[in-house]
């Protein structure tokens, strides 16, 4: 009988054992993945020829901190979350995966798996503008994005370029009158900085994020010449959160910061290092040349 017992003790253990390496290893993945890294594949070509549609990148999360969600309720396109303690700030070209900002109602809002990666070309306090199609950063001299790209849009015509793409910037109506070719400064909004609300175009550059921070209506009073929220006048704002710039590399192709503006810190995911692997997302064939391509940003 005590022999009976003893093999079903070793058995129970046994299975307790496995049972915990199971779990540990559940918890080792995901906690991974939370914290540390992930792998996004690119669906499309607005990173194109950097990244192409196919690529598996890995996204370092360490490099800026990674988000943890405090709470589940996304609703409404809520969310809360904290920031880890990351290795260093975000830098100019650095490639980063975030999630889309802009709901199906025009407005900030957060969807859990739509995630886009461009690459940053303004920080929290930056002035950008774009002169004969190029990326001009009032703090960074250096190239922003892929020059040759820029170059090849500068030349396109104007009238082979679709209206909607060429003149709904910033905003994605054609309301402020700009170009993709050659947009005015606009200023990249750091929290703690303070804006002067006199002009009815900083009412539409910035309404996405001010009506984000304060959940209340922005509109132009053009009678009286005054920015009102929620009916009250607004001559100043001071910003409660930072946002970044960013861009494709197919300057031509991509839908970003050009047409829909800022992204808030808190969305944005982690910093792409490399490329895992890669397959043609049509006729499924590897492209090796591709594997461990190494896109970290030594700036």
């Amino acid at each position: 009988m005590k022999a009976v017992w003893g093999v079903a003790y070793k058995v129970a253990c046994g299975v307790c054992l496995v049972w915990l390496a199971v779990v540990l290893g559940v918890a080792v993945h995901y906690g991974w993945r939370a914290l540390v890294a992930d792998t996004f594949v690119i669906p499309s070509d607005s990173m194109s020829p950097t990244l192409l549609p196919g690529d598996k990148v890995r996204v370092d999360k360490a490099v800026f901190g990674a988000r943890l969600y405090t709470s589940l309720d996304f609703t409404d396109g809520r969310m809360e979350s904290i920031r880890t303690r990351g290795r260093r700030g975000l830098r100019y070209n650095d490639i980063v995966v975030f999630n889309y900002p802009v709901n199906d109602k025009g407005h900030i809002g957060f969807k859990m798996n739509y995630v886009y990666v461009k690459r940053v070309a303004a920080l929290p306090g930056d002035t950008i503008s774009f002169v004969h199609s190029r990326p001009v950063n009032s703090h960074y001299k250096g190239v922003l994005g892929l020059a040759e790209a820029q170059r090849r849009l500068e030349e396109t015509p104007d009238s082979l370029i679709p209206w909607y793409a060429m003149r709904n910037i910033l905003v994605e109506t054609a309301v402020l009158g700009y170009t993709i070719k050659d947009i005015p400064p606009v200023y990249v909004p750091r929290q703690g900085d303070i804006l002067r609300m006199d002009d009815w175009r900083k009412v539409e550059i910035y309404r996405r994020a001010i009506e984000w921070e304060t959940g209340r209506a922005l509109a132009w009073d053009g009678a009286r010449g005054q920015c009102l929220s929620d009916g009250r006048p607004l001559p100043y704002y001071r910003f409660r959160k930072n946002y970044y710039f960013v861009c494709g590399d197919m300057v031509y192709g991509s839908k970003d910061s050009r047409y829909w503006g800022f992204v808030p810190e808190e969305y944005i995911v982690g910093v792409v290092d490399r490329v895992v692997e890669s397959h043609h997302p049509v006729t499924g064939r590897e492209r090796r040349e591709r594997r461990g391509l190494n896109l970290t940003n030594n700036e």
